[in-house]
């Protein structure tokens, strides 16, 4: 298991500030794709391809954080900021996680400079993940809050 860079203060050399549309953030790990033997049944082994976690993993912010405090990173456009992810183990992990749905629909992305990654954040505000928090004031049909079930028993119980 990689040894979790929670503080990513570690990196020498180019970073880059990542934003992540996610509530929960993630952990951008990394992987080698390795052959392996694997013991098949009457004897013998067979070659298999392992993805094997390399040594380092930094961690991206998201932007959850409890209803009563304060967010523990910036937000822009509902996006965390993260900084100081070296730029090389971004792009290697970026290049292996290509056709994600996160990177394909702009969920996370990064910029050289703070400020694009914060410009670019706000063109992508109104971009939804489907996790974000709901609105009690304006509930699907099939969803109803507490107060919205009294009122329909009480509303029965009455008539």
């Amino acid at each position: 298991m990689a040894d979790i860079n929670t503080s990513n203060k570690k990196t020498d050399g180019e970073t880059v500030s990542v934003a992540c549309k996610l509530p929960h953030g993630l952990v951008l790990r990394i992987f080698n794709i390795c052959e392996i033997d694997v013991p098949v049944m009457g004897g013998g082994f067979k070659k298999e391809k392992q993805a094997q976690e390399r040594d380092e993993a930094y961690v991206v912010h998201g932007w959850s954080h409890a209803q009563n405090a304060a967010p523990h990173c910036t937000i822009i456009g509902g996006y965390a900021i993260t900084e100081g992810i070296p730029k090389q183990h971004w792009e290697l992990w970026l290049s292996q996680n290509k056709n994600s749905d996160m990177v394909k629909n702009h969920l996370i992305f990064a910029q050289n400079t703070v400020a694009s990654v914060k410009d670019q954040s706000k063109e992508h505000a109104e971009q939804r993940s489907g996790l974000e928090r709901l609105d009690p004031t304006k509930l699907p049909k099939a969803l109803k809050t507490a107060d919205m079930m009294n009122k329909e028993i009480a509303a029965k119980l009455a008539a």
